[in-house]
């Protein structure tokens, strides 16, 4: 077997909780998301070679040097690459409780739970770091998609979704274009941070709103922050490139 093989086995033991933490490797939360979210930071940290290291001393093998040595990043690509091969039109499902979701929504879900983990993701996709997204993606979500499915996904969102979430996402998003270009960065961090007072006190001012009633902070709370659009947003203000949208996929609900 190849260190990549390894590397996976061993991460999906973790994340099933079948095997213990390695030495160097403490996960404190009790969520799986946010134990995911732990476990990616020091993976991160201490390196892929060390880390496949320690959890085969866990099992009293010592692995060959010559294993090591022939590591390659692009061989992890290439095996995580393999495991995303799927129909980008259909994000995988994750089973849970209350029903199935997109692996896309819990991924962006663990993201939320921790400021640096956002950063991190943020950044990855800003550098178009395919390896690092999609190994977050698999420690995250247990499953594994590529970049361009993820953003595919993420462009057409709104126009996907019904009538009301549509109009909300594309005024928010014009509100944010107009704030961006006058350099308001703190009016748009209180907006995207999903504060009430801030909206209530914009959309009173905002051309795009201020003739519109229903534009509520229940509006907004509901169809945009519900929706992960400030993450998209916060994407896009950071230079991160999505496909151009087809508007004519927008299906009728």
């Amino acid at each position: 077997m190849t260190l990549t093989t390894y590397y996976l086995r061993y991460l999906q033991q973790i994340a099933d909780e079948t095997r213990s933490c390695p030495q160097g490797i403490t996960l404190t939360a009790q969520d799986p998301l946010q134990r995911a979210a732990q476990l990616q930071e020091q993976i991160q940290t201490m390196g892929i070679p060390e880390f496949v290291r320690r959890c085969a001393a866990q099992d009293g093998q010592m692995l060959p040097d010559t294993l090591y040595e022939s590591f390659r990043e692009e061989d992890l690509l290439l095996a995580l690459q393999t495991l995303a091969a799927s129909d980008p039109a259909e994000p995988p499902k994750i089973t849970e409780p209350d029903g199935p979701r997109s692996a896309y929504e819990v991924l962006l879900d663990c993201c939320s739970l921790d400021e640096k983990l956002l950063y991190y993701f943020i950044d990855i996709l800003r550098r178009k770091q395919e390896r690092e997204f999609q190994t977050l993606a698999l420690v995250t979500t247990r499953k594994a998609f590529t970049t361009a499915d993820f953003l595919g996904w993420f462009a057409q969102k709104h126009l996907l979704a019904d009538e009301e979430e549509m109009i909300c996402v594309t005024l928010m998003d014009a509100c944010l274009d107009h704030l961006a270009a006058e350099g308001q960065k703190e009016l748009m961090a209180a907006l995207l941070c999903g504060d009430q007072t801030t909206f209530e006190l914009f959309r009173c001012e905002a051309p795009e709103l201020v003739h519109l009633p229903k534009a509520s902070y229940d509006w907004f709370a509901r169809y945009y922050l519900g929706g992960y659009y400030p993450i998209r947003y916060m994407l896009k203000y950071n230079g991160v490139s999505f496909p151009e949208i087809n508007t004519e996929m927008r299906d009728t609900p």
